[in-house]
């Protein structure tokens, strides 16, 4: 947080570090930047708060030598954003403010590229993941605690069913694997080989007859709970061959067109709510 860094060889003696700011020199060169677009005293300002930068970098890059990159380049539209920002007259310096816009840019890139595969970022999904890395450290401290407790745990804590907290749990946890990955047996395929292709997928005909004939009498029984001329419209327009007309119903029935379009349509609405509640909607039909 732009002060000396520790020198190990001298025990707890700070060293000042080459570029170290002081209070007053940093609110300078915060006031040429904001007042007068003094692109050299931002730099200045930015130069000498890299090690904060690099080092909250390095958190969210824990076991490799270098930070990565791209996390370091975070941090530092974050130190830039915290320049655009900070207030002078406020008696802080400008470690203590910069440190929460590198962090909040460096955690917000990290989750954003956990995957290749986009995840959500709602309100909710990012409490999941707070509250998941806090179950997880406590997990780790107390050997005690049930691994098998944890999506409870947190259900409760997000005020999910258990599914959901489970879903959110493998959607901010869960990592990629390759296709091209072997599969576990000795010598075996790589994955994408395994998977089945919908489109050669072949029913037998006894199975799609008797889904046919369940579909039929689920049809019938819903259409037997229209009204008369509802339903008798629907099997007019959507059963009969030829279908009828909007034009020759509304002759048969002594209303116009568009009432008819309208009767049409409400005994569609009838349908789905009566289907829906039988756990079909329109995806069932393929």
């Amino acid at each position: 947080m732009n002060k000396p860094f520790t020198n190990q060889a001298h025990g707890t003696r700070r060293i000042r570090t080459p570029g170290m700011l002081s209070a007053e020199v940093e609110r300078d060169l915060v006031r040429a930047w904001q007042n007068h677009g003094d692109r050299r005293a931002r730099d200045r300002l930015l130069r000498a708060f890299t090690p904060l930068a690099i080092s909250v970098a390095r958190r969210f890059n824990r076991g490799a030598r270098e930070p990565d990159p791209d996390l370091v380049q975070q941090a530092n539209i974050g130190l830039m954003k915290a320049a655009d920002r900070f207030d002078p007259a406020r008696d802080i310096r400008f470690s203590t403010y910069a440190v929460w816009w590198v962090r909040a840019e460096v955690q917000a890139y990290a989750r954003a590229n956990i995957s290749v595969v986009r995840r959500p970022n709602s309100a909710k999904a990012r409490a999941a993941v707070s509250r998941i890395a806090a179950l997880d450290a406590e997990i780790s401290a107390d050997p005690g605690v049930d691994p098998g407790d944890v999506t409870g745990r947190l259900a409760d804590a997000l005020g999910v069913d258990r599914e959901k907290a489970l879903e959110l749990r493998a959607q901010v946890t869960g990592t990629d694997q390759s296709l091209n990955m072997p599969t576990l047996e000795e010598g075996g395929e790589e994955r994408i080989a395994l998977l089945v292709d919908p489109d050669t997928l072949d029913k037998s005909a006894p199975v799609e007859r008797l889904e046919t004939e369940a579909l039929r009498r689920v049809l019938v029984e819903v259409l037997a709970t229209l009204p008369d001329r509802e339903r008798e419209i629907i099997v007019a327009t959507q059963v009969a061959d030829p279908p009828a007309t909007l034009e020759g119903l509304g002759a048969i029935y002594g209303v116009s067109k568009e009432r008819i379009r309208q009767l049409r349509e409400r005994a569609f609405e009838r349908l789905k709510l009566a289907l829906a509640k039988r756990g079909m909607d329109r995806n069932y039909f393929g």
